[in-house]
C-alpha cells in the first residue's frame, strides 16, 4: 500500500458524471481527508434517456448530482462539454481535439496523480476519453514546455469484467475507512442508480469494493491499473 503523503494534487478524468465516484470515490475521499487538492474533469454532462428510467434525465438534474457528490467527496470540478448532446458520442469528436484539451488541462493543473478511466470498455465514450488522455500523457521531457505527469493510474468501472480485455488490478488502495463516503457519493447520482442485479446497484458496488479488499486481505479496497509511476 502506498501513502498519500507524497501527493499534493490529483486530477480525475471522468467521461460521465458518476464514473469518478464509482471508480475512485474511496481514493478521492482518502486524498481529500489528507488535505490533497482533488479536481474532477467531467468530459460530457447532459440530459439523456438511460435504460431503466421511463423519462429523460435533465441537464439540471445532472448538475445537481455533481454538486452533491462534490460536497460529499470535497472535490473541485469542471465540465468540458455541457449541454452539447454528446453523451455516447465522444467517439465522433476528432481524437486530436480531445488530446489538445487534455494536454491543456494537464499543463494547467499539473497534478501529482492522474486518474483515468480504464481503456478496455464497451462504452465508446470511455474508450475515446482514455485514448486521448493516454496520448496527452506521453513522456515528453518537461523542460520542453509540456507537463509530465509522473503518476498515472486507470480506475476500475463495475462493468469491466465483461470486456474483451478484462481489468487486471496492479495497485490497491485501502478504502475501509472511506467505503461509506464512496457509497454516499455514488448515491448522490440518483438518476444513475439501479436495483440489483444491475452493476450500478449500491449492493453490487459495495460487493466489488469488498471483493477487491479480499484480494489483498482488507475489508474494502479500490483496484487500479498502473500506466506510469515515477518516483
Amino acid at each position: 500500500m502506498l501513502a498519500t503523503s507524497a501527493i499534493r494534487s490529483a486530477l480525475v478524468v471522468a467521461p460521465h458524471a458518476d464514473d469518478e465516484a464509482l471508480g475512485s470515490g474511496g481514493l478521492m475521499a482518502k486524498l481529500t481527508k489528507a488535505h490533497v487538492s482533488v479536481t474532477v474533469i467531467f468530459v460530457v454532462v447532459d440530459g439523456f434517456h438511460h435504460y431503466g428510467m421511463d423519462r429523460v434525465t435533465t441537464l439540471d438534474e445532472r448538475r445537481k448530482e455533481i454538486e452533491d457528490a462534490a460536497s460529499i467527496l470535497s472535490f473541485e470540478r469542471e465540465i468540458i462539454y455541457e449541454g452539447k448532446d454528446l453523451i455516447e458520442k465522444l467517439d465522433t469528436i476528432p481524437r486530436r481535439n480531445l488530446v489538445d484539451i487534455f494536454e491543456s488541462k494537464l499543463n494547467y493543473y499539473q497534478p501529482d496523480l492522474l486518474l483515468l478511466p480504464h481503456g478496455s470498455d464497451f462504452d465508446q465514450d470511455h474508450v475515446a476519453v482514455f485514448r486521448a488522455a493516454f496520448a496527452a500523457t506521453r513522456p515528453i521531457p518537461q523542460q520542453l514546455g509540456k507537463y509530465f505527469p509522473r503518476k498515472v493510474l486507470t480506475y476500475e468501472s463495475p462493468k469491466l469484467t465483461w470486456s474483451e480485455h478484462p481489468f487486471h488490478p496492479m495497485m490497491y488502495w485501502d478504502i475501509t475507512k472511506e467505503i461509506d463516503l464512496k457509497l454516499q457519493a455514488v448515491s448522490a447520482y440518483k438518476t444513475q442508480l439501479r436495483s440489483r442485479p444491475h452493476v450500478r446497484s449500491l449492493e453490487n458496488i459495495r460487493n466489488l469494493a469488498q471483493l477487491r479488499g479480499s484480494d489483498v486481505g482488507l475489508d474494502f479496497a479500490e483496484a487500479y491499473s498502473v500506466l506510469r509511476w515515477v518516483e
